[in-house]
């Protein structure tokens, strides 16, 4: 399978906003809860974050279908999402190190929030040596949010 990760268009975001969608339905439950995931996507907030972050976003294409995507704002990945068909087989690394790769070129140290009980994604981040910097409270989400650095 050929893949490649590039820009987003403006053309891609339908997209992208489905494989948001389905990500989060697929993944969030557990640590939002059913109430705030139907809210999140049913409001319409996830569609809203793609359209406001579209400048932002880089594609995962595998067999040139979208399957992943992120948002790097500053020196922070902002959002990372790769559909659920498709974890555990190396594309959120490969995602993952794209982004490194690109805010390293501008900045020394790097950032990224998660989800307090996003245990899966907070695991794979450890992994790939970020490291957990504070735990605050999210008023949006009425969540804890960890925030993860890595330096150069």
């Amino acid at each position: 399978m050929k893949s490649e990760i590039r820009k987003s268009t403006v053309d891609e975001s339908d997209q992208i906003k489905v494989v948001a969608r389905q990500t989060i339905d697929a993944n969030y439950r557990s640590f939002l809860g059913d109430e705030g995931v139907d809210w999140f996507i049913g409001s319409g907030a996830s569609d809203q974050y793609i359209n406001d972050n579209i400048d932002d976003c880089w594609v995962l294409l595998c067999d040139d279908h979208i399957i992943g995507f992120c948002v790097c704002k500053s020196n922070l990945i902002d959002l990372m999402m790769v559909h659920n068909n498709f974890h555990r087989l190396g594309y959120g690394t490969m995602l993952l190190k794209h982004c490194e790769e690109y805010l390293f070129s501008k900045f020394e140290a790097i950032n990224l929030e998660s989800f307090e009980g996003n245990d899966k994604a907070n695991n794979f981040y450890r992994k790939n040596g970020w490291i957990e910097k504070e735990r605050k409270f999210d008023e949006a989400s009425g969540k804890n949010k960890l925030t993860f650095t890595k330096d150069s």
